[in-house]
């Protein structure tokens, strides 16, 4: 055979041996990367710093992402009916899961008592109007000027007309509010920049925002409870209802007495002062 007919049949069989190996060699299987878990959840303002400490801890265990939406309980609701997402609910009081399906189209199932809520007057550092917690001076109109949150967006709205109403006081009081906030962001806003003496509001609020070095809570002289339970939900239209029941879980687990007590809030109906 001629030497190039030789290397010309050498060559094309060598070609077709590592074409052949190219064949045999198994393809790589691309790996499909599961995004994380999400689970939003709805809290009202008051309620922030406490879920957000829950937030860290929670991803941590579970490798997921949670996302949360914060405002009053109306806003909150009319979110909730728009987008038809969401996995937990969380307003400062409870009184919102009454109206809850109604305005969302959705219901609570699981359920977790956290704690209680306390009503408190607020007024500007070093009381300088003097009021002393009792409700009667607040009936005399022009005596101070008020601020309150409205009672048909926010829970503390709703609780405030109701703490009064028992006290035969709300309509006169009314006569002396200056403003209806939203919820409770508006309320020390407004004593600070010298709209109003008298606020009422969460207790919890004075630990945000540095407000304790311009507000002083002043507890009521009253008979009637300012203690108002607070609860925790699962929502029907969960896209994940196991990862919203272990995070009711875990705040069940982690939010003792002690840590209640740094937000402003309690285990028991009753504190000490």
């Amino acid at each position: 055979m001629p030497l190039a007919k030789y290397i010309f049949t050498l060559a094309i069989t060598l070609l077709l041996i590592m074409g052949g190996c190219k064949e045999r060699r198994p393809k790589k299987v691309k790996q499909v990367v599961e995004p994380p878990k999400e689970l939003v959840i709805y809290c009202e303002n008051t309620m922030l710093n406490m879920v957000v400490d829950l937030k860290y801890n929670f991803e941590q265990l579970y490798d997921c992402n949670v996302i949360i939406q914060n405002d009053c309980s109306k806003n909150l609701m009319g979110i909730i009916n728009y987008s038809a997402k969401g996995d937990i609910y969380i307003p400062s009081s409870s009184h919102s899961f009454k109206s809850f399906q109604d305005i969302t189209g959705y219901h609570l199932t699981d359920s977790l008592f956290l704690g209680y809520n306390h009503l408190v007057y607020m007024v500007k550092k070093g009381n300088p109007k003097g009021f002393s917690g009792n409700t009667g001076p607040l009936k005399r109109r022009g005596k101070y000027a008020v601020i309150i949150a409205n009672p048909e967006t926010s829970s503390l709205g709703y609780e405030t007309k109701q703490f009064l109403s028992k006290q035969h006081a709300y309509d006169k009081v009314l006569e002396s509010v200056v403003s209806l906030t939203s919820d409770s962001k508006g309320l020390v806003k407004g004593l600070k920049g010298d709209q109003a003496d008298v606020a009422i509001n969460w207790k919890s609020n004075i630990n945000v925002n540095g407000n304790a070095q311009h507000i002083e809570v002043i507890h009521p002289q009253s008979p009637y409870n300012n203690a108002i339970p607070m609860y925790a939900a699962v929502m029907s239209c969960s896209s994940e209802p196991k990862l919203a029941k272990a995070f009711l879980h875990l705040a069940s687990e982690e939010l003792s007495e002690a840590a209640l007590a740094r937000y402003g809030f309690s285990k028991r109906p009753s504190i000490i002062f």
